[in-house]
């Protein structure tokens, strides 16, 4: 469905690989959620000097990663990706992968016999040069995602590339604490995303974010009307990165 969506909306889907243009090649990109491996496809016709990372928990889009990587292996022999099969996490257990249209999510409480393991842990056990960019896009629990890799994110300050999406108040409140979190790491430029890819404002505080969550919250529970349905968020800590961003967003 990507062509589709990028027809309908021309930024959909587009920022990361024009970002990833811009980092330094050798490093590595980490892609928690990498689905079949579109989101890959995209950054490495824009460097593919990168090492990739790529995730991903379902076994059927895994199927597919593994095939598309070996696609572009075929075509491109550069192409330095490792497909893992794995749910990432630090606190959610037992789930099932629910969903259709090409995007499933971790359904908690339901007697499921997936566990998480940490980024923290799923990344040390592979071979890796510094990471420079972090993304998740794992429907609902980013923040999960994003707490278990607090080492990783305090040994190198990665720009992070995440969804803010949530059907509930636990995972509104944990998104709102993982940003608190990210701040106390030196996390002070953050460039907001609508989920069609434009971008909204770009900060150095969270409470517009907070303040944006709340927005799309009295959408959620049907007190206001719809007009997206989540945001992306681009955060980065270290000054270099920030000025990266700047030439990456002038370009965009």
């Amino acid at each position: 469905m990507l062509p589709t969506y990028q027809k309908l909306y021309p930024k959909y889907d587009r920022f990361l690989p024009n970002l990833v243009g811009y980092l330094d090649p050798g490093d590595t990109v980490i892609d928690v959620g990498a689905n079949v491996g579109d989101t890959l496809a995209g950054m490495f016709n824009h460097n593919p000097l990168m090492n990739y990372i790529c995730i991903e928990p379902d076994d059927e889009f895994f199927d597919f990663l593994v095939s598309n990587i070996n696609i572009i292996r075929g075509f491109d022999g550069r192409l330095k990706a490792l497909a893992i099969k794995s749910l990432i996490g630090k606190d959610v257990a037992n789930v099932q992968l629910d969903g259709t249209s090409g995007s499933k999510h971790a359904v908690l409480n339901v007697g499921g016999e997936i566990n998480s393991k940490s980024l923290d842990l799923v990344i040390g056990e592979a071979p890796h040069t510094r990471v420079c960019l972090l993304k998740t896009d794992v429907d609902g629990f980013d923040y999960d995602v994003l707490n278990s890799a607090s080492s990783t994110i305090k040994k190198y300050k990665p720009i992070i590339f995440f969804e803010l999406q949530y059907s509930d108040a636990t995972q509104k409140n944990g998104f709102r604490e993982t940003l608190e979190s990210l701040l106390s790491e030196g996390y002070n430029d953050f460039t907001i995303f609508d989920n069609f890819g434009e971008v909204m404002f770009r900060s150095s505080q969270i409470r517009e974010i907070i303040q944006l969550m709340e927005y799309i919250w009295r959408q959620n529970i049907g007190i206001a009307n719809r007009t997206i349905y989540y945001f992306d968020i681009l955060a980065t800590a270290r000054r270099a990165d920030s000025l990266v961003i700047d030439e990456a967003l002038s370009n965009y």
